[in-house]
Parts: C-alpha cells; sequence; structure tokens
C-alpha cells in the first residue's frame, strides 16, 4: 500500500469493492462451491495478493500496513491450495466435454477408434466427477476450518486501507514490461519441464496490469499478451494432465483416448512456445518505454491444419 494519504477515493473505493467481494465469495464458496463460484474467488485471490505484494516492497517491515499484506498474503495462498484441485477438475472436465463433443459431430458412420476414444473420454469423465465430488467436500470443510483467520485478515486488510490508498504509479507499464521480461531472462531455454513454472510466475504481471488497465492503455496491452501466454500455456498443460489421468486408469482400454490426448498436448506445446516468442517479442523494448507493443506481431503462431480439437481429433482418428 502506498504510504501517500487518502486523497483519491476512487481508488480506495474499487480496491475496498475488491475486497468486499472475495469476502462474499469466500463465504458463498464456503456453502456450494460451484465452478463459476471457485474460479471468482481464485482469481480475485490472485489479484489481491498480487495488488499487495508489489506494495508491499514500499512499506516498513514492522509497519501495520506491512503487517496486514503478510496476514492476508499468508491465508490467501493456503486458501489458493484449497481452492487449486477443484479448478483444475472444473477445467480438465470442460475440456473433455469440448473434446466429446467434437468426436460426436461425424458422419453417420463412426470409426471403431472414435467410439473408443468417446467410451474412454466418458469413462474419464465419470471418474473426475467422482474426484470433484470429494475435492469439493474437502474444500468447504477447509473454508469452515479457516474462516475466522481469513476474516481477520480482510478485516485488517481493511482497516490499513482506511488510512492509506494504492496510488497510480506513472511508469508502471515500462515497470511491468521489465519484470516480465526479468523472468523471461529466467527461462533462456523453456521445455516440458520448466514452462509451467514459467507461467505461474507471470501471473503478477498479468494481474498488475489487469487491475490498471482501465485507466492506462499501456497496461491493457500488456493485460491482453499476458491473458494470451497464460492462455496457451495453460491449454498445453491441462491437456498433458489428462493424458496423465487417461493412463491412471485402465490403460488397455483408455489407449485410444491417451493417444489422441498425447496427440492434443504436443500440437498444443508447440503453440505455447511460440506465443511465448511472439509476445516476447512484442514486449521487447517496452520496458524502456518505447512502442513496440503496440506494433503487429513479428511471429505467427503455427497453422493448424484445421478448425481447433475437432480438427485434430479428425486427424488422429482419420
Amino acid at each position: 500500500m502506498n504510504s501517500k494519504r487518502q486523497s483519491d477515493s476512487a481508488v480506495t473505493t474499487t480496491m475496498r469493492d475488491r475486497i468486499a467481494e472475495w469476502r462474499q465469495l469466500l463465504e458463498h464458496c464456503g456453502s456450494k462451491p460451484t465452478r463459476k463460484r471457485v474460479h471468482a474467488l481464485r482469481v480475485i485471490t490472485l489479484r489481491l495478493q498480487a495488488e499487495f505484494e508489489h506494495d508491499l516492497a514500499d512499506l516498513p517491515h514492522a509497519s501495520h500496513q506491512a503487517q496486514a499484506i503478510l496476514g492476508f498474503g499468508r491465508q490467501a495462498e493456503k486458501l489458493r491450495r484449497a481452492l487449486g484441485p477443484v479448478r483444475e477438475l472444473d477445467v480438465w472436465m470442460g475440456k473433455l466435454r469440448a473434446l466429446r463433443a467434437s468426436l460426436s459431430h461425424t458422419s453417420d458412420y463412426v470409426p471403431r477408434s472414435t467410439y473408443e476414444c468417446v467410451r474412454g473420454i466418458e469413462r474419464l469423465e465419470d471418474r473426475l466427477k467422482r474426484k470433484r465430488g470429494s475435492a469439493e467436500k474437502k474444500l468447504a470443510s477447509e473454508i469452515a476450518k479457516r474462516d475466522e483467520r481469513l476474516a481477520k485478515a480482510g478485516e485488517q486488510i481493511e482497516s490499513a486501507l482506511a488510512e492509506y490508498i494504492f496510488a497510480e504509479e506513472p511508469g508502471i507499464a515500462a515497470e511491468l514490461a521489465t519484470r516480465f521480461q526479468a523472468v523471461r531472462a529466467e527461462f533462456p531455454s523453456l521445455d516440458e519441464e520448466n514452462l509451467h513454472e514459467f507461467r505461474k510466475r507471470i501471473k503478477t504481471v498479468r494481474y498488475l496490469a489487469e487491475m490498471r488497465a482501465p485507466t492506462n492503455h499501456a497496461c491493457a496491452q500488456i493485460a491482453a499478451q499476458m491473458k494470451k501466454l497464460q492462455s496457451a500455456i495453460g491449454e498445453w498443460h491441462d491437456w498433458q494432465a489428462l493424458v496423465d489421468e487417461a493412463r491412471r486408469g485402465k490403460p488397455a482400454k483408455n489407449k485410444p483416448l491417451a493417444e489422441l490426448l498425447e496427440s492434443l498436448t504436443a500440437e498444443s506445446f508447440e503453440s505455447a512456445l511460440s506465443t511465448v516468442d511472439t509476445v516476447t517479442a512484442r514486449l521487447s523494448g517496452a520496458g524502456e518505454g518505447r512502442a513496440e507493443l503496440l506494433l503487429p506481431a513479428t511471429r505467427k503462431p503455427p497453422k493448424r491444419s484445421g478448425d481447433g480439437v475437432s480438427a485434430v481429433a479428425d486427424q488422429k482418428l482419420a
């Protein structure tokens, strides 16, 4: 929290609204953690963490505001770990539904390989639904167990906001672009072992940019690039996780499905690497305040031979 005295009520009100939304979603997820609620709570928790941690660097460690941030951060991290398994299962089931729909949109003749993949998807969906039910109960229990500590963390943050505000830094867009380039430099060679970690490391850049996007065009551009990049890497990571899930079931029966998922994983991995190159090129120089960010991409992702998962499925099952 910037140590500037409260002079911009709009900024403070916006942050208060976010905290109020966080507390409301926390209550709703504690009673019924639906797919939309879990996703919304996880996103707003991440965004609040990113904002608070960014302002922590400007505060004395022993100050009331710094301690409020640290306390919230500890509870938010535990909450995120509890939300993670439920959110992952929701994403995986959504991808399987889309894949099953794409395989079902075929001609009257259904090849045996397609039929076996559909049956494999149905078996995997049933297993994931059971796991989701268990994870949902565990999440609700975890929220109930931490209810007092989470409420206290929210109250302390609100108390700190009563005195201080989040000021708009004049060079925030350049700072965020530089931060992305610094993370990228730590991963000079991306592969299947470190790509997901790279994705996690740039989340803070995305969320800080998104929170400033409504009033800062350059931040809006950075946020769009980070979202594109995270989505591409997330697509690969989800297919990769589904391959592992398919192989945990009945290997013989799920072999056609596992092979299809492996093809989707390989394709999305190449697309993710291409997107990394494109976004890195577009953000080069933005940290020094130049306008490369707004230029058209210099490199396009590889062309797909068809339309999305349906095309890949058609290729694999042809």
